[in-house]
């Protein structure tokens, strides 16, 4: 498959697509970020910013942060390559339904607090 070009199709300003800017500097997934109460500290570098949130549990973190850039990773792909329409709401959508299949999986030590945090999030 040949790509018109390598711009960001989330939020259509023009802006390179580069990991930096798809999971955390564009329109949409800051949109999406916001949606789950997290801020990222854009000064740092990937590494440090990512080892430095603290908008959850650090014992749940993980979870929440695969899930949610999973989720923005296949709304991206589905624009792409299934000719999907950007939305929020579909976003949304499926980070729930995700979430909700992480909750059965997750290790028992990991499960209740995980399913505080969903009640209490939805």
């Amino acid at each position: 498959m040949t790509l018109d070009g390598y711009t960001c199709v989330l939020c259509g300003t023009g802006y390179e697509e580069t990991l930096f800017h798809l999971f955390f500097t564009c329109p949409f997934s800051v949109q999406c970020w916001s949606f789950l109460r997290n801020r990222w500290n854009l000064s740092l570098n990937i590494s440090d910013l990512i080892l430095h949130a603290c908008c959850f549990s650090k014992k749940i973190f993980r979870e929440i942060s695969i899930v949610a850039s999973w989720c923005i990773w296949t709304h991206r792909n589905s624009i792409i390559f299934d000719r999907g329409v950007l939305s929020f709401d579909c976003w949304k959508g499926v980070f729930k339904e995700e979430f909700a299949l992480i909750i059965h999986r997750a290790k028992s030590s990991l499960n209740l607090e995980l399913e505080q945090w969903f009640c209490n999030f939805v």
